[in-house]
């Protein structure tokens, strides 16, 4: 009997991978792309990986290497997959684009499944981060391959080193590279080796990515508030369904490490997790209804479409962003949310400049083009692109030091033109 079980469980397992394939195969002209993860995966690698893809058209599976199907990341940002990595043993991609982070990149190396998935894919592969070295290198893949990684696994990085120190590295269907702030290119130059480099180009414009011909920072009035003297900063970000990921995640990531307490909030009535506006799946620490009492040095809204909106929309994250501004603490916002949610409920008001996404800047009363703006004690930036700038800035502002936004900034490999003295000498905190 307990054979016959095994046998129909094993015949359902079979036929709902066929169904999956074949759905999969329908859904997407433009390829399909696993994205595995894992307990202490670096969550901005994976999750701007996920957006990036989707933006493409891509049809993109983010997989579990854990017994579920939610993942804590490095900074603590819960993910939830869209499916098992067990469940896609078998199938076919066009390409396996594998997330670093310590020490999701060990959980990732050590799945069974994962490394059959790897070992028979015939398209595409990308790591970036520590999965160059921990996860293809660990399962003995592409030896003797001109490959990247982080800094800190470069040491251990075998093979040829003459690209070693360059932020992307194409091989021959072996695409890596360096870490959080590299992710961007590295997603696409995967999109650019899939689907050329025009549709690369038409994905990266809209997400506003550096520039070093644009001004990066602009402060308008006194310098921002900072926290209090001696305590640690405690910051806001309130998400909800149609939440642009790539900003949420951006923006806790960065702030957790500088040591920040960052509490994500669900802004949906009882739910804690929502999906964002590229599908990706997250888990709100809490509820906003939780927090309501509480006061914080800054409340930073991410932007996306609806979520934007429905932020704009919650009675009670408008009432505390209203306290926030009249008690002079920081508040702010990034891509569309300056424009559809602060600037409807009067926290643009007396408000010299202010700046969005470029689809947005029409709704602003007083836009400006820079990157990242400070007025009075709100701060807007302008899209994804925008969102480490967006962060490093609020750690400026509020812990006051260079040397913690230089701490912050050096491990993510961020491009040259995130300079850590210009944002001390811009924003006024020497």
């Amino acid at each position: 009997c307990r054979g016959l079980g095994g046998g129909a469980r094993g015949g359902r397992a079979r036929g709902a991978s066929a169904v999956r394939m074949a759905a999969r195969a329908a859904s997407s002209r433009k390829g399909t792309a696993l994205v595995p993860v894992a307990n202490g995966t670096e969550e901005m690698e994976a999750v701007i990986l996920a957006d990036v893809l989707r933006r493409a058209g891509m049809e993109v599976s983010v997989a579990s290497v854990e017994a579920d199907k939610a993942v804590r990341c490095s900074r603590q940002v819960t993910i939830v997959a869209d499916e098992m990595i067990g469940d896609v043993v078998g199938e076919s991609f066009d390409l396996v684009a594998v997330p670093g982070g310590m020490p999701g990149a060990e959980r990732l190396r050590d799945s069974a499944d994962l490394a059959s998935v790897l070992a028979n894919h015939v398209g595409l592969v990308g790591a970036v981060c520590a999965a160059p070295q921990v996860v293809l290198q660990g399962q003995s893949l592409f030896k003797g391959r001109r490959m990247t990684c982080h800094p800190a696994f470069q040491p251990m990085l075998a093979g040829p080193k003459d690209s070693v120190g360059n932020r992307v590295v194409v091989d021959a269907g072996l695409i890596t590279s360096q870490g959080p702030g590299t992710t961007f290119e590295f997603a696409l130059s995967l999109v650019g080796e899939l689907l050329g480099h025009e549709a690369a180009a038409e994905v990266g414009e809209p997400m506003v990515l550096p520039n070093d011909a644009e001004e990066s920072l602009a402060r308008f009035g006194d310098p921002g508030p900072s926290a209090a003297l001696g305590t640690t900063p405690s910051v806001l970000v309130p998400i909800a369904n149609g939440t642009e990921e790539m900003e949420a995640v951006i923006l806790a990531d960065v702030l957790r490490r500088a040591g920040f307490r960052v509490v994500i909030a669900s802004c949906e009535d009882g739910i804690l997790q929502i999906e964002a506006s590229r599908m990706v799946k997250i888990r709100a620490d809490c509820l906003l209804e939780k927090v309501l009492g509480e006061s914080f040095d800054a409340i930073l809204l991410p932007g996306g479409m609806p979520g934007a909106e429905r932020l704009g929309g919650n009675e009670s994250l408008v009432r505390m962003l209203r306290d926030q501004k009249k008690e002079g603490r920081l508040y702010g916002a990034v891509c569309a949310a300056p424009a559809v949610a602060l600037q409807p409920n009067g926290l643009m008001d007396q408000i010299e400049a202010a700046t969005c996404h470029p689809g947005f800047m029409h709704a602003l009363a007083s836009p400006s083009e820079a990157r990242v703006v400070l007025s009075q004690n709100c701060l807007t930036s302008r899209g994804p692109g925008t969102t480490f700038e967006f962060a490093l800035a609020a750690i400026a502002i509020l812990s006051g030091e260079e040397s913690t936004v230089a701490e912050v900034a050096g491990p993510m490999v961020l491009p040259a033109s995130f300079d850590p003295s210009r944002f001390a000498e811009k924003l006024g905190r020497h």
